[in-house]
């Protein structure tokens, strides 16, 4: 009786492993089809932007804080480059815009172009048509003028040579990355080649630049800087920004090598004379008259970690100036403020001096011992 019931567990025990082995086998088989069933996986690959046209060489990097300046472009865009042009400053070139087609213009019904290739809103255009339009009476141009003002890749079009056939170039290039140097270098290579005059709205401190000097050689330049009381300010599409710009611009204007340079300024001096109820512009022709009519500093600009060591000094003035009731200092008076010398801690205690001849000297002597341990 205990054999029997010792081989009955038996059988149901092999019974048990049995079903449990095709249970287990089943199992395999359904994980293997379902394995079988799953596809590959893909290493996803970054996608360049859409922005970034083949070919092209920008070294901007696009900003999407919004949507006007980046899915609307067809080219990389920074918010900082989108600061519009004021009517203003159309204005106080309208009289040199005059005086340039005047001269170069072989008939009177022929249409003159207007180019300018950097594109924000648009309103480049509609500000220099109200310009004219305001001086149709007064002092009318003396030809038909039609703008050009698209929004394309200008430095592509450059590249397949697909730009307008222009008259005169009138741009505010944005001042971010090198745009500024390759566009004064496509309007000085038109202006000797082609005679195409340009007008580059730009920051002061340009005038400064070795790449201005360099580039602009065996050219007339005239600088146009607005009335000090009444410098230039810009506006953001977005309404943001400061509200005043932390550097002065100018009018950089390229005319051609034999320009009676006299004949220019008196026609810009008359019109504006006459016409303007502003302060007229200032007017220079080098870049030491520019510095003598205050429209670029005759320093040397400070590199970035002094402005901003400038301006953390002037807020900590003018904080305690408007404690006082005074106004807040000037930048020429921030330039004047003593700071430390690099010898010098900020609290006055001597700055302790680095010897780096004691410091080879320990290291010498480290290396001595430790060489002379393992010999022992």
């Amino acid at each position: 009786e205990g054999v029997g019931r010792s081989c009955c567990e038996l059988r149901g025990a092999c019974h048990n492993l049995c079903e449990a082995e095709f249970r287990y086998k089943k199992c395999l088989q359904e994980g293997a089809t379902i394995m079988s069933s799953k596809q590959p996986k893909q290493n996803k690959k970054r996608k360049r932007s859409a922005t970034k046209t083949a070919g092209d060489d920008h070294d901007t990097k696009s900003n999407n804080r919004t949507d006007w300046s980046s899915g609307s472009y067809p080219y990389p865009t920074d918010y900082n480059d989108h600061f519009e042009t004021p009517q203003r400053a159309y204005a106080d070139i309208y009289p040199l815009l005059r005086y340039c087609l005047q001269k170069h213009k072989k008939s009177n019904k022929e249409e003159a172009i207007i180019y300018d290739p950097y594109f924000c809103t648009g309103t480049a255009a509609t500000l220099m048509e109200q310009t004219f339009k305001s001086n149709k009476d007064k002092s009318p141009l003396p030809c038909p003028t039609r703008i050009h003002h698209k929004k394309a890749d200008f430095y592509v079009d450059v590249k397949q040579n697909k730009f307008p056939p222009y008259d005169i170039l009138v741009t505010n290039p944005p001042y971010s990355s090198n745009h500024k140097e390759r566009c004064l270098e496509f309007a000085v290579d038109q202006l000797k080649k082609n005679g195409r005059p340009f007008f580059l709205l730009m920051p002061n401190y340009v005038s400064t630049k070795e790449y201005w000097r360099k580039i602009t050689q065996n050219i007339q330049v005239v600088f146009i800087a607005p009335s000090t009381s009444h410098p230039y300010e810009y506006n953001h599409p977005e309404g943001t920004g400061h509200e005043k710009s932390p550097f002065e611009s100018v009018w950089f204007c390229g005319v051609s090598g034999n320009e009676d340079m006299k004949a220019l300024k008196d026609a810009f001096i008359k019109f504006h004379s006459k016409h303007t109820s502003t302060p007229i512009p200032r007017w220079a022709e080098s870049l030491q008259g520019l510095i003598q009519v205050g429209g670029v500093s005759g320093e040397k600009r400070k590199n970035p970690r002094q402005r901003k060591k400038m301006r953390l000094l002037a807020m900590q003035k003018s904080g305690a100036g408007g404690a006082a009731g005074g106004p807040p200092p000037s930048s020429a008076q921030v330039t004047n403020t003593a700071l430390p010398s690099s010898g010098q801690k900020k609290d006055g205690k001597p700055k302790k001096k680095f010897d780096r001849r004691k410091q080879n000297s320990a290291k010498k002597a480290k290396k001595k011992r430790l060489n002379s341990g393992n010999d022992m």
